[in-house]
């Protein structure tokens, strides 16, 4: 489909990708860009890598297509930074979990420009970080949610979905402001109830973790996601996230007031809730 992709950032997502897109055959050449100098060179010693680029500006000369895969944060920063290196009609997507900030300083940098940006966000990760937990299924079977602008042109647009197709992916269109709200209930607080929990038990006797199950792995193992990316997560869409923080502490106060009163019938009514939404997951 494109004669060249370039990835940026090569961490557990960066990788992941890149070596589905050699599985699949979707680019004749994959150029990559990482940060650290010892990341290259791991990479040079893969099939899924065609070449490597200490200077990010160089990395995206030539390509098709460039897929940033680093931290939400540094987003917004890299489009300022390889905009006026990119070859004409040269489309840009990314994987950040947050799109709001990051559509609308794209907007802004591809105003005058023949090249485009298509947000993206694909539902796929891990508890584990880095390029050594990367495989070329990570994107098999799992949801891609882009999120295009009206200025989009629907060729680009049809493109990038294509794209995430060809990866294995189901892929779903909404704007990047109903996509911040979503996650913010369906992925980011999860996040932070499994870290909260985390937190509260970390400081229990030791001993104390002979008596638990599989509920407590299930219920925590995403709270070891990276500590220092999850925080850019949380603050990138804190509005949409504090909301979804009322509506549960709403619900922890009515468990509580529950127990407090001995309301056995409001208690019941909280667990059936749950129980029918985890069913139909």
């Amino acid at each position: 489909m494109f004669n060249q992709i370039t990835v940026i950032g090569i961490g557990l997502l960066g990788a992941s990708l890149a070596m589905g897109i050699r599985r699949h055959n979707i680019a004749k050449t994959v150029k990559l860009w990482a940060r650290r100098k010892d990341t290259l060179e791991d990479c040079k010693m893969h099939d899924w890598c065609s070449v490597c680029e200490e200077d990010i500006t160089k990395s995206v000369v030539g390509s098709n297509l460039v897929v940033i895969c680093t931290p939400v944060e540094s987003i917004p920063r890299i489009l300022d930074e390889i905009a006026p290196f990119l070859d004409d009609h040269t489309i840009v997507t990314d994987v950040g979990s947050v799109k709001g900030d990051i559509c609308e300083r794209a907007k802004a940098v591809f105003k005058n420009s023949t090249s485009s940006f298509i947000g993206s966000h694909p539902m796929a990760g891990s508890e584990k970080s880095g390029m050594k937990y990367a495989t070329d299924s990570l994107f098999d079977n799992k949801t891609c949610v882009i999120t295009p602008n009206c200025s989009n042109e629907e060729k680009v647009q049809n493109q990038v979905e294509y794209f995430w197709q060809l990866m294995q992916m189901d892929v779903i269109t909404v704007s990047p402001q109903e996509h911040d709200e979503a996650v913010a209930y369906f992925s980011h607080l999860p996040h932070l109830i499994s870290s909260s929990l985390a937190k509260t038990l970390y400081s229990k006797p030791n001993d104390w973790i002979k008596v638990s199950g599989n509920g407590l792995r299930d219920t925590t193992r995403i709270a070891e996601g990276d500590p220092s990316l999850w925080e850019q997560i949380c603050f990138m869409n804190r509005k949409n996230l504090i909301h979804a923080i009322e509506e549960v502490e709403s619900t922890i106060d009515q468990v509580k007031k529950s127990l407090i009163e001995n309301d056995k019938d409001e208690l019941l009514s909280v667990l059936n809730k749950g129980s029918e939404f985890r069913k139909g997951l």
